[in-house]
C-alpha cells in the first residue's frame, strides 16, 4: 500500500466512524499536532485531544482535494473536513502533513483557522 493510501484509508475510517481502524493505521507512538492546541504523543492522548470527534455524537467528513507524498514518506494533503454538529455542519479548509513509517502513520499535523472554534 502507498503512503498516500495510508491516509486516504486513515480519513476514510474516521468519515465512517470506524475509530479502531484509524487508530489501527497509526504508530502507536504518533506524534498529533494540531493548530492552536497542544501536542498529543500516543493513541490515549490522541484520543483525549480528538474527544468531542471521536464520543460518536459528532461526526466528521473530510474531502481531499489534493494529496502528494514524498520518497521521505510525507503525505501532503490539502481537504475541506467538516464537522456535523447538532447547530448544522462547519466546514473549514485543512492543510495536513501525514509522516507514514512502515505503514503506519508516525506524524500527523493539521493546519487550519482555529479561531473557528474559540469562542470571541
Amino acid at each position: 500500500m502507498s503512503n498516500s493510501q495510508t491516509v486516504i484509508d486513515f480519513l476514510q475510517a474516521w468519515d465512517e466512524n470506524r475509530f479502531d481502524a484509524a487508530f489501527a493505521l497509526m504508530a502507536p507512538d504518533i506524534v498529533y499536532k494540531n493548530t492552536g492546541y497542544p501536542d498529543a504523543v500516543g493513541h490515549e492522548a490522541v484520543r483525549a485531544t480528538l474527544a468531542a470527534l471521536i464520543d460518536g455524537t459528532t461526526p466528521m467528513t473530510s474531502v481531499i482535494h489534493t494529496i502528494a507524498e514524498n520518497a521521505e514518506g510525507v503525505v501532503m494533503t490539502e481537504r475541506t473536513d467538516t464537522l456535523h454538529l447538532a447547530s448544522g455542519p462547519v466546514s473549514f479548509p485543512v492543510m495536513g502533513a501525514f509522516d507514514v513509517k512502515d505503514g503506519l502513520i508516525a506524524g500527523w499535523r493539521d493546519y487550519f483557522d482555529a479561531s473557528l472554534f474559540k469562542p470571541g
